[in-house]
């Protein structure tokens, strides 16, 4: 913040920009979906050019949008996607466990298995496999507790493809067809467009 240049200048004003242009827009949920807590779970892998610091993300959807969402900056430096993504799953496993929580507190306990989902299989077998690999010996012991709730079957960490996940909106820049398709999988949406939909439903019903 105490040298901006112009890259930087630029991009705030893109920022003020969609923000201005989507003032109208909020989280829209649909009555009659399936009520079930589901999450996703991403890092983008050195990313950040100047410390190659990874950024993670995760959200969490009940029913037909978003709850929980997040990201954030990894605090050490990666070897490998695999460990970005690892530790990003850890940190939304941390999550899930927390929204169960709270589910249970206000009386809509979930006591079903809680699906995750991963683009990286390397992650998704690293969580289910109890034999340390050699070329993960050197990850923190807690970034493991994903794989403690995993193998307890808390959470099921299930693989996806990349174009499914939805959470490279919070880790990494997208085309805006992509952006929009992604924004609008979150529950995303103008509630004026959302209605007049609504309504046309209940019309044709």
């Amino acid at each position: 913040m105490q040298a901006l240049r112009t890259p930087q200048l630029d991009a705030a004003k893109r920022i003020l920009r969609y923000i201005k242009g989507t003032s109208e827009f909020g989280i829209f949920y649909n009555k009659g979906n399936d009520f079930s807590l589901q999450g996703y779970t991403d890092a983008d892998w050195a990313g950040n050019i100047e410390d190659r610091r990874s950024t993670s993300g995760y959200c969490f959807s009940f029913g037909s949008a978003a709850i929980s969402w997040c990201s954030k900056k990894q605090p050490i430096v990666t070897l490998s996607s695999t460990e970005a993504e690892y530790m990003a799953a850890t940190m939304a496993a941390q999550e899930c466990v927390w929204l169960k929580r709270l589910m249970k507190d206000i009386r809509c306990a979930i006591d079903s298995l809680v699906q995750i989902y991963c683009d990286n299989q390397s992650v998704v077998k690293l969580a289910s496999n109890m034999v340390f690999h050699a070329r993960t010996k050197h990850i923190e012991v807690r970034h493991h507790f994903i794989r403690e709730k995993v193998l307890k079957q808390e959470i099921a960490l299930e693989g996806i493809s990349s174009n499914q996940q939805i959470v490279d909106i919070f880790t990494k820049a997208l085309g805006k067809p992509e952006f929009e398709r992604f924004r609008a999988a979150l529950g995303v949406v103008n509630p004026e467009y959302a209605l007049r939909g609504g309504v046309k439903n209940s019309a044709s019903q």
